[in-house]
């Protein structure tokens, strides 16, 4: 008979036992609550700074790609023993001369103070560029020497 007694406290103590654990199991409500709050303050300030991030790549990719695009008109003006313009707005407005305009990303435009001339033997006249992002201006660029290189001035 005690081991009946026995057994019948011990299942009683082991279902107490599972009653507890299943009571601890999980998270309250209330802490749930907490790590969705910092969660959101978390995002609202990393969000804020990748947009800013990923806007710079963006700017630096568009600077580049103008950098190469500038880099193969003075190529093909040395190769072809040609002068070419280069200029703001739609190619071939100056008549009589080999002029071209750039084609940045889509929203992406550039302004020059004056027509770059890039002579036969691929020296370049100074510059300054301005690069916009729809009417946002991005960059200030300036191209002192007569290597074509522009450079970042603000």
């Amino acid at each position: 008979m005690e081991s009946r007694a026995e057994a019948a406290t011990q299942r009683i103590s082991t279902t107490q036992l599972a009653n507890k654990r299943s009571r601890r199991a999980g998270f309250s409500l209330l802490e749930m609550l907490v790590v969705l709050a910092l969660m959101s303050l978390t995002l609202l300030i990393v969000v804020p700074r990748g947009a800013t991030l990923t806007d710079r790549v963006v700017a630096h990719a568009v600077f580049f790609d103008f950098e190469r695009q500038l880099a193969d008109l003075r190529r093909q003006a040395y190769r072809k023993e040609t002068m070419v313009v280069f200029q703001s707005g739609p190619a071939g407005a100056l008549a009589g001369v080999g002029s071209e305009s750039l084609k940045l990303q889509p929203g992406w435009s550039y302004q020059l103070n004056h027509p770059v001339v890039i002579t036969a033997g691929g020296a370049c006249s100074s510059a300054e560029a301005e690069i916009f992002h729809g009417a946002r201006l991005v960059m200030r660029l300036s191209a002192p020497r007569t290597d074509c290189k522009f450079i970042r001035t603000g």
